[in-house]
């Protein structure tokens, strides 16, 4: 039995693998960063009997500094593209594709599983953006006082974003390229010009959709950029509805395949940080004996 932890800036995620399926998890909300005592609560929200674990495979939030063993347990350090990239190609059943992590921000690994000697395995950070879910959160919570995510997808529900941006219609009469007429030309572009505030609605659904599509063009360059042909995104952000929805519309519009959103994403950084283990700790565990 294998545990992963991914240690994110919003939360904790941890799992545990029983051969190469995941029989428990857990999310930590804020429980801290990198520590002893965070692993210990991680171990205990899992319900895992100590004695049955091989070793605890640790990612991200400066996972580097734990020391090699808790409590008589290994700790072996897992770099945070090799867990994203492996869990992201995992759960989506593909040997190659440009993995998203939607979290707090967002991070871009070119991931590949392939064993052809021209495609070695290899899991490369290629880009990312400061935007994600801590930019809702933040944004939300000074613009509308609702730091929750998930109130601020509710309020995005029932509103629109058109109510706060500036469309591709409304600046050039038209669309351009493939973009239609009601593209976002300027996100929240009317507020600038509006002397009535915009419903609280229409403002959580601009955030939605800022965030959603700037995530979207940066992965969509980039996949081009590195020749990669599928895009998977996981992360806790990923499987917001809201996201998903705008993250597909962008791909569609410039004619680039759907991005794949496997099941499970949300601990899919743990995930691939305990599947990816497993050499390093071999190798980590005979360099300690």
């Amino acid at each position: 039995m294998r545990v992963g932890i991914d240690f994110g800036l919003s939360v904790t995620d941890a799992v545990v693998l029983d051969g190469s399926l995941p029989t428990a998890q857990a999310a930590l909300l804020r429980p801290g960063r990198a520590s002893v005592e965070v692993v210990r609560h991680a171990l205990r929200a899992l319900g895992v009997d100590p004695a049955e674990i091989e070793y605890v495979a640790v990612t991200g939030g400066r996972s580097r500094e734990l020391p090699h063993e808790i409590d008589g347990l290994p700790i072996v350090v897992v770099d945070e593209p090799s867990a994203i990239g492996r869990g992201g190609l995992v759960l989506s059943h593909l040997d190659r594709a440009l993995v998203v992590s939607c979290g707090t921000g967002t991070a871009m690994v070119a991931a590949n599983l392939s064993d052809a000697p021209h495609h070695p395995d290899s899991h490369r950070h290629v880009s990312g953006t400061p935007v994600g879910g801590g930019t809702l959160e933040g944004l939300a919570s000074r613009l509308l006082g609702v730091a929750d995510a998930v109130e601020v997808f509710a309020l995005a529900q029932r509103g629109s974003a058109a109510g706060v941006d500036t469309t591709l219609g409304d600046v050039l009469g038209g669309g351009v390229g493939t973009l239609p007429p009601t593209a976002t030309a300027v996100s929240f572009g009317r507020l600038a010009t509006s002397a009535v505030d915009a419903p609280r609605e229409d403002v959580a659904a601009g955030l939605v959709t800022m965030i959603a599509q700037t995530i979207a063009l940066v992965a969509l360059n980039t996949a081009r950029a590195e020749g990669l042909a599928s895009v998977v995104c996981i992360g806790r952000l990923a499987e917001a509805e809201g996201i998903r929805r705008m993250i597909e519309a962008v791909f569609r519009v410039y004619g680039a395949p759907a991005p794949h959103f496997p099941e499970g994403s949300a601990g899919a950084i743990a995930l691939g940080a305990a599947w990816s283990a497993g050499d390093t700790a071999a190798a980590a565990l005979r360099d300690r004996a």
